[in-house]
Order: C-alpha cells, then sequence, then structure tokens
C-alpha cells in the first residue's frame, strides 16, 4: 500500500486518545507517582560555604534528591557519573564549570543520550555569554538569592520531570493476537493507511492493525 507519513506528535496525540476508549485495540501506560522518583543532582563548587547552601536549599524543595557534590571541577569529571541536574560553579581552580559543562555536552552527544539540565552559578554575568555554547538551563549570581533560586529550581525539577515522563510513556501494539509495547522515544515516526499503523522505530517496524 501507499502509506500517508503522518505528523508524528499530532498523529499520536489522537492515537493514544483514541486508545483510551478502545478497551480491545490499544493501552496505555503511565509514570509512577512523582514522588517516588529518585533524581542524582550534582553540585560543583570549590566554596565550601555556598556547596553547603545549595544542597541545603535542594533537600529543602526535593528531600528525595540524590546529592553527589565537589570540590573541583576535575573531581567531578573524573566521576564519570550521570546526573539530571547540575549545579557548576563558574570559577574553579584549573577546571572551570564552563569546562565541565562541555565535557558533559560532549559525552552525551558521543553516546547519543538526552541533555541534561546545567545551571550555573557565577558572581560574574559577563560568563553568561558562555553559558549558552553549552545549553544551560540558567544561572545563578552569587550570594545566592533563596527566592530565584526557588523559582529557577522549581522550573528545572518541572523540566526534568517531563522528561523523566515523556520516557516512560508508551503504547500497546496489537494485531493478530500478538501485542508489543513501544516506548514513545523510540518511535521515529508513523505511518497509516487504510486499516493498518505502522511504527517505525529504532529497533525495529511494527504493524498494528484495528
Amino acid at each position: 500500500f501507499t502509506p500517508k507519513i503522518q505528523h508524528f506528535t499530532s498523529y499520536l496525540q489522537k492515537y493514544i486518545a483514541k486508545t483510551r476508549y478502545n478497551k480491545k485495540g490499544y493501552a496505555y501506560s503511565k509514570i509512577s507517582e512523582r514522588q517516588t522518583i529518585i533524581m542524582k543532582i550534582a553540585v560543583c563548587d570549590d566554596d565550601k560555604i555556598v556547596r553547603e547552601q545549595i544542597i541545603s536549599l535542594i533537600r529543602n524543595e526535593f528531600p528525595n534528591a540524590e546529592i553527589v557534590y565537589f570540590e573541583t571541577g576535575e573531581d567531578m569529571i573524573k566521576s564519570k557519573e550521570d546526573f539530571v541536574i547540575s549545579f557548576l560553579d563558574v570559577q574553579m581552580g584549573e577546571v572551570s564549570g564552563i569546562d565541565v559543562a562541555k565535557h558533559i555536552r560532549e559525552v552525551q552527544e558521543k553516546k547519543d543520550r538526552e541533555k541534561s539540565i546545567i545551571i550555573f552559578v557565577t558572581g560574574y554575568r559577563e560568563y553568561m555569554e558562555d553559558a549558552f555554547d553549552v545549553n544551560a538551563f540558567h544561572y545563578l549570581l552569587k550570594p545566592i538569592d533563596e527566592k530565584k533560586f526557588h523559582d529557577i529550581f522549581s522550573r528545572a525539577l518541572k523540566e526534568a520531570f517531563a522528561k523523566t515522563e515523556q520516557k516512560k510513556r508508551s503504547v500497546i501494539v496489537k494485531c493478530n493476537g500478538m501485542q508489543k509495547k513501544i516506548l514513545l522515544k523510540d518511535i521515529y515516526y508513523i505511518e497509516s493507511s487504510n486499516k493498518k499503523v505502522v511504527f517505525h522505530t529504532k529497533d525495529d517496524v511494527y504493524e498494528s492493525c484495528h
């Protein structure tokens, strides 16, 4: 058949909307409650007072956070850990927060990983031009204002949870008695024609029958 390529977002929204009412055809999975999510957050700052302040503010906002702190940029790079959110001091010894951010982005691009959230901490606005080069989420000026921290961190959490939700969403493709769960993040595009829907994913192509 000659498939008609649908716009992924609009078609998928229609597809999912339909599954909510079609018990025989498809199913839609939901993410677990937000409070069950454990999120790894890095705090990298050579100033102990600022570092401990950021850690305290994070715990006040999100007690479930798994916080790992570093005193130098070298230590964070050597750890080779992945973090959902990273607070990076711009000025630190030989390896600056900008250097650490560039390293994070290089690793994510090389391994085809989703970009994490980077928030710079600095006492100088002039460094913020460099932040755009690494797709920083935002920045905090020293001394840190608690209200400003709350606003920025709340937005960062909202984005992080949205990404987590997107990763866990899925559709169940069913045809001829067989079922296959497909994560939305793995779908490249969808084709439809007559009574068939074809899902092109990173692993394979799956055909669904209405």
